[in-house]
């Protein structure tokens, strides 16, 4: 027989564990977006400056680790300027042959202190990633290879089979020379899907991150692909097409149509590839969509380009390689149900958009800015 006494215990000890439990969710955890890196990778801009710029930045996520809670981190492509590994440029009426093999080794030595931390990541090819980016027409060259196409050199460097990704349990496959993955993560005891796409994704590679989220029921999902939206427009980024002419790689327009808002699990589109023109150091390079999808829930699209930037520790214009180090972060406060943008250099040690400033020209809020948790990290 239970005593009024051993009610009212029974009614804190109940009250307690409610409590724990809330605090159990109750946190926040953080997730990274690596944009453009293209910029430090280039062996003809200043090195070895650049490749120093980008190993700070992967660093940076390594010490942050635990203080940020960093559950995630991907790259949104253009990892590297010169995918195919041999191209020229013309100086003084003279060309200049270059092996850009030296590149992926930068980023490959620069990812390499990411994939020795315990942090799961993902990695989407830009452009500038395929093998025959920057083949050139005339004498001595193959000529011009369009549409984009081939994987090798990144299927080499950061496929399934390298390094940073063999026998990680987070890496759950991949599609088309690894230019397709997708990874597994928790954050806040709540698991999540990540997939990266191929720039202008296929409809075989749709077919296959199809699959991978049928795979995968319940899973709240974020997409990280190249392209998908302009800096200052608020439609999606579909002028391209030369990039695949006469391919069947499609626009983010048909993307969305054909996939994502078939999806109700997916929450979050991730992306870089565009920026405008770059005025004494300063480029425009991010932007904000929200679109319902056939389940009515909210989809956040978010670009994030920083590769025009060039404003470095000095304050002068081309003193950093283009990105200056800035990297974007998502915090997840599940207390308050919210998700909190914000962008961030460890080269210049400053955050951008804070007490309104324009730090790329463009409104403050596109650098610090708030979203609700939407229905589908609610489920």
């Amino acid at each position: 027989m239970s005593t009024p006494g051993s009610r009212g215990w029974a009614a804190i000890l109940g009250a307690v564990l409610l409590a724990a439990a809330a605090c159990a969710w109750a946190e926040t955890f953080t997730i990274a977006v690596i944009p453009d890196t293209q910029n430090y990778s280039d062996i003809t801009l200043a090195q070895p400056r650049g490749a120093q710029t980008f190993a700070m930045q992967m660093q940076y996520l390594v010490d942050q680790r635990e203080e940020k809670r960093l559950v995630f981190a991907t790259f949104v492509g253009d990892i590297v300027q010169h995918g195919d590994g041999r191209f020229r440029t013309k100086a003084d009426g003279q060309f200049v042959h270059w092996d850009s093999r030296a590149e992926w080794d930068h980023a490959n030595r620069a990812v390499a202190i990411l994939s020795r931390s315990p942090i799961p990541f993902g990695m989407s090819p830009g452009n500038h990633d395929y093998d025959n980016y920057s083949w050139w027409n005339g004498p001595g060259g193959p000529g011009p290879a369009r549409p984009l196409s081939g994987g090798r050199a990144w299927d080499f460097y950061f496929g399934p089979q390298s390094r940073h990704f063999a026998g990680k349990p987070w890496y759950g496959g991949s599609f088309n020379q690894g230019l397709n993955s997708y990874q597994r993560f928790t954050g806040g005891e709540r698991r999540f899907l990540h997939l990266s796409l191929e720039m202008q994704p296929p409809p075989a590679a749709l077919a296959w991150a199809q699959a991978v989220i049928d795979d995968h029921p319940g899973l709240p999902v974020i997409v990280t692909t190249h392209e998908w939206l302009s800096p200052g427009k608020t439609e999606r980024s579909n002028g391209y097409p030369s990039y695949f002419a006469g391919s069947n790689h499609l626009p983010p327009d048909q993307v969305w149509e054909r996939f994502v808002r078939r999806n109700p699990a997916i929450f979050l589109i991730l992306s870089g590839h565009n920026w405008t023109p770059t005025v004494n150091g300063v480029s425009q390079g991010q932007n904000l969509r929200v679109d319902r999808n056939d389940a009515g829930y909210p989809v956040y699209q978010v670009l994030q380009d920083y590769q025009g930037n060039t404003i470095g520790p000095d304050g002068k214009a081309g003193s950093a390689n283009g990105g200056a180090g800035w990297l974007r972060f998502i915090e997840f406060d599940t207390d308050r149900r919210k998700l909190r943008f914000y962008t961030y250099s460890p080269l210049l040690e400053r955050y951008a958009g804070r007490n309104g400033e324009q730090t790329f020209g463009d409104p403050a809020h596109y650098s610090d800015f708030e979203l609700d948790f939407p229905p589908q990290l609610e489920k």
